[in-house]
């Protein structure tokens, strides 16, 4: 487990036991802030692992780079400059190469695109970007998977159009428009039906009695068109566009499902009605499952299946209610779901940023049965801060969830369904932060064909790197075989975080220590899985 915080990064065992540190002092410079004060605290937005060899991370502290740390041992490779505010970053596994999506070009720090481009083989090699044709600040996220080939798809949340990419030649080559849209942002994709799931950004009315929204924000209102909702005209009224109208009675387009293959959209998704409209999409690791996070004030969420390709996904709906407190009606509270599917067990784990507790759901019964559990009872407020982050420890029983306004974080254990699941442990000490899960699934695969099958998903040795014990060079890959046999016939095949042992391909039999940890992991950022 790979956590970042404004304190630096931390990696520690599934189950708590902490392997390497690296402090901010370290990782990031001291800068002057966006209102002038000075800061020494790392600032990260997007963090992935390409699965085989780096995990990277957007730093915004000071210069804008992506931070590099080797996947096996933990250490900090380097930096790389980019293009401004690194929003996110999204692994394309047959290319080997890791595309950013930033906010705006940096053509004077020699950064003139918005999608910045890396490739694992080489740190030191620059590819081209992709440019979006000057445009300002144009806020978006990124949809890269193995299953679109070469293609890949990106969203801006001031521009009606989807933006087609070609990967190859590193160019836009279409762009789709989204009907009665201002723009898209919060965007997911379902491999096993190749359509893109995204929310859609509308104007709306501000300021008057009668208007979509009380508040223009920080300022008074711009004459803008609204295409949606009860204010809809064909003439220009005050107000205003994009994240300031989420929520309101303007916010009918919901959620759009686009077909890739077919370039057409297939339909949009809003929440259960009378409980608000808008929601943010995320899709399962194996894209089974879409889930929408509503401005609902807390009370739902609405999980989808995906169907065939060109078929709306809205033809199985389910509206689970997760009832959470303190949230406002028409704000989104649920900050951030994650799955365990292991063959026997679907459960969704939704949490809130306002509510202590989190909602586990059976997706395998069919009422979707479901089972509160409260994160820190002792606590009169929401630990939760402004975001909770939940990441599932893969192959494990171990799911972690960030209490960032009280620096824990919970450690949760769910051995068999959603009734056995306990907060197994409490980290203290912790900034609030985001939480990435690890493992070299290159090695894992390789392991896999070598000795025919694994013994469970969760049989792992990592191989991490820690300060002070490194251990000797072996005078031949027998003798490397030989130790491993050894460590893995007394641990019993303990889980481990990190990397499996390729055991007849060992990257490297020098500085690098065993250590007997807990789990494996399947790349969950976002929570796309390519592999």
């Amino acid at each position: 487990m790979w956590h970042f915080s404004p304190d630096g990064l931390s990696i520690f065992s599934p189950s708590g036991d902490i392997l390497k540190e690296h402090s901010k002092n370290v990782l990031c410079p001291k800068y002057s802030s966006w209102d002038g004060t000075e800061s020494e605290d790392c600032y990260y937005y997007t963090w992935a692992s390409d699965g085989h060899e780096y995990v990277w991370a957007g730093s915004m502290a000071g210069d804008h780079v992506v931070q590099v740390f080797d996947i096996d041992t933990g250490d900090y490779a380097g930096y790389i400059d980019t293009c401004s505010t690194p929003l996110d970053l999204e692994y394309h596994p047959v290319r080997k190469e890791m595309y950013l999506r930033c906010a705006q070009e940096d053509t004077a720090g020699g950064n003139p695109g918005e999608i910045d481009v890396f490739t694992s083989a080489s740190l030191s090699v620059d590819l081209p970007m992709v440019k979006f044709n000057a445009t300002t600040r144009p806020y978006g996220r990124l949809a890269i998977h193995s299953s679109m080939g070469p293609i890949g798809y990106s969203l801006a949340y001031d521009q009606n159009y989807i933006t087609e990419m070609d990967l190859s030649s590193k160019s836009v080559a279409a762009t789709y428009v989204i009907p009665d849209a201002y723009g898209g942002y919060d965007t997911t994709y379902s491999p096993i039906n190749q359509h893109l799931y995204f929310r859609s950004r509308v104007c709306c009315t501000c300021n008057s009695t009668d208007a979509d929204v009380e508040s223009c924000g920080r300022g008074p209102g711009t004459p803008v068109l609204v295409t949606t909702g009860p204010s809809k005209s064909d003439v220009e009224q005050i107000g205003v566009c994009s994240g300031g109208c989420e929520g309101s009675p303007a916010d009918t387009i919901g959620v759009v499902e686009f077909d890739t293959v077919n370039k057409v959209f297939v339909d949009n998704h809003n929440i259960l009605e009378g409980t608000g409209w808008g929601a943010d999409p995320v899709a399962s690791p194996d894209g089974k499952w879409i889930v929408l996070l509503p401005n609902d004030g807390g009370q739902y969420v609405r999980v989808l299946e995906a169907g065939k390709n060109g078929e709306s996904s809205g033809s199985v709906v389910r509206d689970v209610a997760v009832d959470f407190k303190g949230g406002s009606p028409g704000k989104t509270v649920v900050s951030d779901v994650a799955f365990i599917q292991d063959g026997d067990r679907e459960i969704l784990i939704v949490g809130a940023n306002t509510d202590n507790y989190v909602v586990l759901v059976d997706l395998n019964s069919d009422s979707f049965e479901t089972q509160k559990l409260n994160l820190s009872p002792m606590a009169a407020e929401s630990t939760g801060g402004g975001e909770r982050a939940v990441e599932w420890a893969v192959g494990t029983d171990y799911v972690w969830v960030d209490g960032g306004e009280a620096e824990e974080v919970y450690i949760l254990k769910i051995p068999q369904g959603i009734k056995s699941a306990t907060v197994d442990r409490t980290l203290t000490d912790l900034a609030g932060g985001n939480i990435l899960f690890v493992n070299n699934y290159e090695r894992l695969r390789a392991a896999t064909a070598s000795h025919g099958s694994i013994p469970s998903a969760s049989s792992s040795v990592s191989m991490m790197s820690q300060d002070g014990a490194n251990t000797e060079s072996s005078s031949s890959n027998s003798n490397t075989l030989s130790v491993v046999g050894i460590i893995l016939g007394a641990i019993g095949f303990i889980a481990g975080v990190g990397a499996l042992i390729m055991v007849n391909q060992l990257k490297s039999a020098s500085t690098l220590a065993a250590v007997v940890t807990d789990g494996n992991n399947l790349e969950t950022k976002q929570f796309d899985n390519d592999l």
